[in-house]
């Protein structure tokens, strides 16, 4: 028993956050908090704070988030 086609399987894993919700997380504080309270942080690396919203990502530590900052996927998005 497993998974019968590994490509779904893949693209579910790799799957992000749609650009709507992006977007709707840059306009909108409140949006933002209701997508962070729904998260254990616990579950979270660095317990959740170190959170790129366009990127739609969470990071261990601060220094690791001002890294991904000046890289190119972050510019890209």
């Amino acid at each position: 028993m497993g998974v019968g086609n590994k490509r779904t399987l893949t693209k579910t894993r790799r799957k992000t956050r749609d650009l709507d919700q992006i977007i709707s997380d840059l306009r909108s504080a409140k949006h933002l908090t209701q997508y962070k309270n729904t998260k254990l942080s616990q579950d979270l690396p660095g317990l959740g704070k170190n959170y790129c919203v366009a990127c739609s990502r969470w990071f261990d530590a601060p220094s690791t988030l001002t890294a991904h900052e000046r890289g190119k996927p972050h510019k890209r998005r």
